[in-house]
């Protein structure tokens, strides 16, 4: 069977709706020779959310000195065995198909991303407003809007080759936008994709990290998207690229062009 790894980081008094992202995980459906595992690690050594998972062989959970989602979901990816990982966060709810796009399109780039849904507090749902058109991105397209300070994607719903991501450090050690910083290096060193249909719903609430007007201090955020830009640009000007070797059309494979 082949694997792909779902990591999420969760800290005590924010694993409240992880009964509800477990349920949407297990119903995904996924091809055939398919198969998931859950990378759950806590921000911290409670031991309190793990009370709220069930007992299921593909869950494997971890705790660990408190140090932010960043150091958090790299330590999860440690335990990660699929050749292909996939962020979602402790209180998000997959759609039905999600892995399998994600699948379908990491056969095809080293790493993808796709559209959410926002769910708000009273139930209610809203699509992002600035989703690009489904299919390759653009390179560097991303920095740019980052630079720019708009993002037209939901980091959070970053997927790529494991290979990839152990080689570009994991999460960067940031107080937040840490997904970002992840994408906007797999940017720099290989194509990617969007995926139009949405694969989330992003649950809007006052307890998550972003709605904290402490995390949007100026100085705190300014540093946060100086440090992410400052990495995704040392990798673009070192030249080097991910050595994909991109199935081509008629199933031959391609030699990967030097930088």
């Amino acid at each position: 069977m082949r694997t792909i790894s779902v990591i999420t980081a969760v800290h005590e008094g924010g694993h409240h709706f992880i009964g509800d992202t477990y349920a949407s995980l297990r119903e995904q459906k996924l091809p055939g020779d398919w198969e998931w595992q859950w990378c759950v690690q806590e921000d911290g050594t409670s031991g309190i959310p793990a009370k709220s998972l069930p007992r299921d062989p593909r869950i494997t959970f971890g705790t660990g000195l408190r140090a932010r989602i960043a150091v958090t979901r790299t330590h999860a990816l440690s335990r990660a065995t699929g050749e292909l990982v996939r962020t979602l966060d402790a209180d998000d709810v997959l759609l039905p198909g999600a892995l399998e796009r994600d699948i379908e399109a990491l056969e095809r780039v080293p790493w993808c991303v796709s559209a959410c849904v926002d769910l708000l507090a009273d139930g209610s749902t809203a699509p992002g407003p600035f989703d690009p058109a489904d299919g390759p991105l653009e390179p560097h397209r991303l920095y740019r809007e980052v630079q720019e300070g708009r993002l037209s994607v939901q980091a959070t719903t970053f997927a790529a080759h494991r290979r990839l991501v152990l080689a570009l450090g994991g999460w960067q050690a940031l107080s937040g936008a840490e997904t970002v910083a992840l994408l906007l290096a797999a940017e720099a060193v290989a194509p990617g994709e969007f995926i139009a249909e949405p694969s989330v719903l992003y649950r809007k609430h006052p307890e998550q990290t972003t709605a904290s007007p402490q995390y949007w201090e100026p100085t705190e955020a300014a540093t946060r998207i100086d440090a992410l830009l400052q990495r995704a640009t040392a990798l673009r000007e070192a030249g080097w690229r991910w050595p994909w070797d991109r199935p081509s059309p008629v199933g031959e494979r391609q030699t990967p062009q030097a930088s």
